[in-house]
């Protein structure tokens, strides 16, 4: 009977690490409104979540808004830059179907879909990377690029995490509300968490 009601009872253990989450998810929601900031929070998220899940000592708040003040200049200016070549594309997109040339509209489609698609990849990538190594943001975004082709079945499954709320949106409209709710809450906690089990595995291996 001791033991059920033990702090290091499995049960109290996984509810920390809920409540953690839950706290976390909402820091990184309300340090995304200012939209410029985005890119400072997603990398302080990450550093949490990367210490959650080797079971270090971490303090939810202080540590996330001490790495959210590190970060914040390069995460910041990586984030812009990714907002800026996001806008092109998607510029790029429209002016090719635009084109009255079917077979030059189609070829334009297809080379914007394969950047878009390492564009993604990048974008995924480059704010843990950002929170686990220290490097000048050029090398940053160039390592994210090579690191996410050379992990390619990790980087399908980051992806495909990283795009769920759009995709359970998608597929089950009816239920939007409800959808937004679990990812306000918990949701993009839970996608940062997992995905930093990834993540650390494909950087142990850099390291090793």
């Amino acid at each position: 009977m001791d033991n059920l009601f033990s702090l290091d009872n499995k049960f109290f253990e996984v509810l920390g690490k809920i409540t953690d989450i839950v706290i976390l998810n909402l820091l990184c929601i309300i340090l995304c409104l200012p939209i410029i900031t985005i890119g400072a929070s997603i990398t302080a998220t990450y550093s949490v979540t990367m210490k959650m899940i080797k079971d270090e000592e971490t303090y939810i708040v202080k540590d996330f808004i001490k790495r959210f003040k590190e970060n914040f200049k390069a995460s910041t200016i990586i984030w812009s830059i990714m907002l800026i070549i996001g806008a092109v594309l998607a510029i790029d997109f429209y002016i090719s179907k635009l084109i009255s040339n079917e077979s030059i509209s189609n070829v334009l489609q297809l080379v914007f879909t394969m950047i878009s698609i390492i564009y993604i990849f990048t974008l995924a990538y480059v704010f843990p990377m950002q929170s686990k190594f220290e490097n000048i943001i050029k090398n940053t975004m160039i390592n994210s690029i090579l690191i996410s082709i050379q992990n390619l079945p990790y980087t399908i499954i980051i992806v495909v995490l990283n795009l769920s709320p759009l995709l359970l949106i998608s597929l089950f409209s009816n239920y939007w509300g409800q959808i937004i709710f679990f990812y306000t809450v918990i949701g993009f906690g839970i996608i940062t968490y997992v995905n930093s089990i990834f993540f650390e595995r494909i950087f142990n291996k850099l390291i090793d």
